[in-house]
């Protein structure tokens, strides 16, 4: 089970954080999508919050790499 970090705008598009790249989406059903596209064997959503970035940036979650 693969952790997907997202973030969402008011208007429910945002971006999902694949390997560090940001991947857009215009709804929830396409992050879905995005998350099962990428994480075939399932997924974890997790929000990116003003409160919580500097934790996830801390653990490395931005960083562009494969993991």
């Amino acid at each position: 089970m693969q952790n997907l970090y997202y973030e969402l705008m008011e208007d429910n598009s945002g971006f999902a954080f694949i390997a560090g790249e940001p991947e857009y989406f215009r709804s929830l059903v396409e992050l879905h999508q995005i998350g099962s596209e990428f994480y075939p064997d399932g997924y974890t959503l997790y929000q990116v919050t003003a409160d919580n970035w500097q934790q996830l940036y801390d653990k490395g979650v931005f960083d562009n790499e494969e993991q």
